[in-house]
C-alpha cells in the first residue's frame, strides 16, 4: 500500500513552483536595478574577457611557434633566421583561410556589429556568433602572422560576453552599454598586464563618457580581466621598455613635435589602409581571394624585412635594445605601415592597437637617434623618445589617449615619463582632430555611412521614428467630398486641421475648418472639396513614417514649417498621423534628460 496518493507526491514541487512564481518579479527587479548586482556582473564579464584575450594570443603565439618553425621563447616580429619560401606559403595560405569564411560571410544579410557601434547605436545589443565569427578571422589572420594586432578580436568576443550577460540580466539600456565597456576594459587590461590602461580604454573608446556610477563597474572589470590573465592564463603581452637610463629632461619641445608627427603618419597609415581597399574594389577582384592576394604580397615584403610579421611587441625590444641606422628605422616604419594596409585592406581582421604602439616606437626612435646627432637628446634617453612615440602614435590610431598615456607609465612603472608622454599624446590626439578628425575606429564607419565619433548612445535618436511620436488623431477625407457634407461633418470647432486625399488615398494637403465655414457662405452649395485645391496647406510637408528622429527635428527648420504630415510610404503616401515642431523638440529635451540621468545614476 502506498504511503502517500499519486496526487500528493508532486505538492514540494508545486510549493517550490508557487515560491518562484511570488518572487519572480523581486528577483527581476533585484537583478535589474541593483548597483551591487551590476558590479559583481562587470566584474565577471571582465574575468571572462581576460581569460579569452590572453588564450587568444597564447593560441596566436602557439601558431607562430609551429607554422614558422621557431626556436622556444622566440617571437614571430624578432625573428631573423626565417625561411622565405616558408613565410610566403604560410603567409599565402592564411590568406587562403581567411578568404574561405568570406564564403560564410557572404551569407550574411546584415553587417557585423562591434563594440563601438553597438554602444553607439543600438544600446550595446552585439550577436555572439557574429562576434565568434569575427574572433575566428582575427585568429587566423594573427596565427599565420599577418601584420596585424588580435586585439579586433579579442575586445569584439569581449564585447558581446558583456552584452550576452546584460542582456541575460534584463539591464537597462546604459547598463548593457556599460556591460560592453566593461568586456573590453577586461580584454585590454587582461592581454596587457596594464588594467589602469584597460579601463581608460573602456570608458574613452566603448562607453563614450566618465562618470562615478560607470566608475565601479568598469574599473572592477579591469581588474578582474587583468588577473583572470595572470592566475588562470599566466600569459599576456609585455611591451619591452627598459626604463633604466631616463634623463631628467622633460623634453617638451621635442614630446609636442613628435607627437604632432605621430599624428600625420597616423593619418597616413589610415589613409593606405581605405587606398588598398579602394584599389582591391576597383580590381572587381571577390572578396574570397582578396586575402589570398595580400597575404602573398605581405610575404613577399618579409622576406626582405621579416620585423613586419606579426603584431611588432618583440620587434620592439629588439629595435631599442640595439643601435639601428636611421636609414634601417626608416625602411621597418614605411615597411610597416604598407604591410598593415594591405593585411587590413584586403581582408584580413584583426587591429592596429599593437601595431600602432609598433609603429610609434619606431618613430619614437628615429627621432631620438637623430636628436643624438644633433646634440639635443643623450644617448640614453632614445628609450623614452621612443616610449613618448609609442604612446602618441597609439593615441592618434586608436583615439583613446589617456589609455594610451595610462598604458606607457604602466609598462615602465615610472612616473618621470607623464609629462613628455602626455604632451606627445595631447600634440597627437590634437593634430588627427584637426587634419583627419577621425581616429581608425570611428573612421571606419564613417566609410560605411555612419557619422559617429565614439561610443557616445546616439542610438535612441535613429531607432525612434516618426511612426512611435506621431499623434494619430489626424482625420482624413477624400478630395471628392461636398462642402456641404464637410461642413456637416467638421463643425468649427471640432478639430483644426483636416487632410485632404485624392482619388488613390494620397495625401493631397490640410484644410483649415475654421477658415473653410468662413469661406463656405459665399461658395456654391455644390462645390467639392476639389475646388480648393490650390487653397490647400501644407501640401508638400510630409515625411514617411520610418523617417529617423533625428532627422526629423532639423526637418522643420530645413522647410519652414511647425507641422509635419506623417504618410506609410513614398508610393502610397497614406496619412497616418502628424507631429508639430513643439512636441518633436519636448521629446528630445525628454530623451535627452532620461539618458542624463542614466549615466549620472540619479
Amino acid at each position: 500500500m502506498r504511503l502517500f496518493p499519486f496526487g500528493q507526491k508532486r505538492r514540494p514541487l508545486r510549493w517550490a513552483v508557487a515560491v518562484i512564481r511570488v518572487y519572480r518579479g523581486s528577483l527581476r527587479k533585484l537583478l535589474r536595478d541593483n548597483t551591487f548586482i551590476l558590479v559583481v556582473a562587470a566584474a565577471c564579464v571582465g574575468a571572462a574577457s581576460g581569460a579569452i584575450a590572453s588564450l587568444m594570443i597564447l593560441i596566436s603565439e602557439t601558431a607562430h611557434q609551429y607554422l614558422f618553425g621557431l626556436n622556444a621563447g622566440e617571437r614571430l616580429s624578432s625573428a631573423l633566421d626565417l625561411s622565405p619560401t616558408q613565410v610566403i606559403f604560410i603567409v599565402t595560405l592564411g590568406g587562403v583561410l581567411v578568404g574561405a569564411t568570406y564564403l560564410h560571410q557572404s551569407r550574411l544579410r546584415h553587417v557585423i556589429v562591434d563594440p563601438i557601434e553597438a554602444n553607439a547605436l543600438y544600446g550595446g545589443r552585439m550577436s555572439f556568433r557574429d562576434s565568434a565569427f569575427v574572433a575566428l578571422q582575427s585568429l587566423l589572420s594573427s596565427g599565420f602572422g599577418l601584420s596585424l594586432g588580435i586585439e579586433g578580436g579579442f575586445t569584439q568576443a569581449a564585447g558581446a560576453v558583456g552584452s550576452k550577460v546584460g542582456q541575460f540580466l534584463n539591464r537597462r539600456r546604459h547598463d548593457v552599454r556599460m556591460l560592453v565597456g566593461a568586456g573590453c576594459a577586461g580584454g585590454i587590461a587582461g592581454a596587457f598586464a596594464a588594467p589602469f590602461a584597460g579601463a581608460a580604454y573602456g570608458f574613452e573608446l566603448i562607453v563614450g563618457s566618465y562618470t562615478v556610477a560607470t566608475l565601479s563597474p568598469v574599473v572592477a572589470a579591469a581588474v578582474a580581466g587583468h588577473l583572470a590573465s595572470r592566475l588562470l592564463v599566466g600569459h599576456s603581452y609585455h611591451i619591452p621598455l627598459n626604463p633604466n637610463g631616463f634623463g631628467s629632461d622633460g623634453y617638451a619641445i621635442l614630446a609636442l613635435f613628435l607627437g604632432v608627427a605621430c599624428g600625420l603618419l597616423s593619418v597616413g597609415l589610415m589613409r593606405c589602409v581605405t587606398g588598398v581597399e579602394r584599389i582591391f574594389r576597383q580590381s572587381k577582384m571577390r572578396d574570397v581571394f582578396r586575402p589570398w592576394a595580400g597575404g602573398l604580397l605581405v610575404g613577399l615584403m618579409a622576406i626582405f624585412v621579416p620585423h613586419l610579421l606579426g603584431s611588432g611587441h618583440d620587434a620592439m625590444a629588439l629595435i631599442l635594445n640595439n643601435e639601428w641606422p636611421v636609414k634601417l628605422l626608416a625602411v621597418v616604419l614605411a615597411g610597416k605601415i604598407v604591410a598593415s594596409a594591405l593585411s587590413l585592406g584586403s581582408g584580413f581582421r584583426g587591429g592596429l592597437f599593437s601595431t600602432s604602439l609598433f609603429l610609434g616606437a619606431v618613430t619614437g626612435a628615429i627621432a631620438g637617434n637623430l636628436g643624438v646627432m644633433g646634440g639635443v637628446v643623450a644617448p640614453n634617453d632614445v628609450a623614452i623618445i621612443s616610449l613618448v612615440g609609442m604612446a602618441s602614435f597609439g593615441a592618434a590610431v586608436v583615439g583613446a589617449p589617456m589609455a594610451m598615456a595610462l598604458l606607457a607609465i604602466e609598462v615602465t612603472g615610472d612616473l618621470t615619463v607623464v609629462e613628455p608622454v602626455l604632451l606627445g599624446v595631447l600634440a597627437a590626439t590634437l593634430t588627427v582632430r584637426q587634419v583627419f578628425g577621425y581616429s581608425f575606429a570611428t573612421w571606419r564607419f564613417h566609410l560605411r555611412g555612419e557619422a559617429i565619433l565614439g561610443g557616445e548612445d546616439v542610438g535612441w535618436a535613429r531607432q525612434t521614428t516618426a511612426r512611435d511620436l506621431m499623434r494619430r488623431d489626424l482625420n482624413t477625407v477624400p478630395i471628392t467630398m461636398s462642402l456641404a457634407d464637410f461642413c456637416a461633418r467638421f463643425p468649427v470647432g471640432s478639430t483644426k486641421y483636416v487632410a485632404v486625399a485624392d482619388q488613390k488615398a494620397a495625401y493631397v494637403g490640410l484644410l483649415d475648418v475654421a477658415a473653410l465655414h468662413v469661406d463656405q457662405l459665399n461658395d456654391d452649395a455644390g462645390s467639392t472639396l476639389e475646388d480648393l485645391k490650390s487653397s490647400l496647406e501644407h501640401s508638400n510637408d510630409w515625411v514617411m513614417a520610418s523617417t529617423r528622429f533625428d532627422m526629423l527635428v532639423h526637418l522643420f527648420e530645413q522647410r519652414e514649417t511647425e507641422r509635419l504630415i506623417i504618410v506609410d510610404n513614398e508610393t502610397s503616401r497614406h496619412a497616418l498621423g502628424y507631429i508639430t515642431e513643439a512636441f518633436a523638440l519636448r521629446r528630445y529635451r525628454q530623451e535627452l534628460e532620461a539618458r542624463q540621468r542614466e549615466i549620472f545614476g540619479n
